[in-house]
């Protein structure tokens, strides 16, 4: 079974082709972290029921790094309920300091994630073309 990535909405995920899955897409590939959720709960996701990447990196599907199940409601308050926290805890000067590193790292990789991208979208040409082909 390959592994591959997907590139939705600016958004990697590392993939399976499981077309059998119930969360599988029309080409038959089921994102990596939903895998690693159901197997942690014992149990399908249910519809609605949806897994947060706690650090951000959504290449990163360790169970530890993987909140779940969540609902779309709640994923969606999550960055309100973390700007709280952070202000609660006085940490936002550090926060924003932190927020202007990270924006000066990322701006200096737009090259690696860029041609990092160009190589996902070909192994994914690559993976559909052979499920094509079976």
């Amino acid at each position: 079974m390959k592994t591959t990535t997907i590139d939705s909405k600016d958004v990697m995920y590392k993939q399976l082709y499981k077309p059998e899955h119930h969360r599988s897409d029309i080409t038959g590939m089921v994102p990596v972290h939903v895998l690693v959720a159901e197997k942690k709960l014992g149990r399908p996701l249910a519809k609605g029921e949806l897994v947060h990447h706690k650090d951000f990196s959504k290449l990163n599907n360790e169970p530890d790094n993987l909140l779940f199940p969540m609902s779309r409601k709640d994923h969606q308050q999550l960055p309100e309920f973390q700007a709280r926290f952070i202000i609660a805890k006085g940490l936002y000067n550090e926060f924003v300091e932190w927020w202007g590193q990270e924006k000066i790292r990322d701006k200096a990789n737009v090259e690696i994630k860029t041609k990092e991208r160009e190589l996902v979208k070909l192994e994914n040409e690559q993976e559909r073309d052979k499920k094509r082909t079976r």
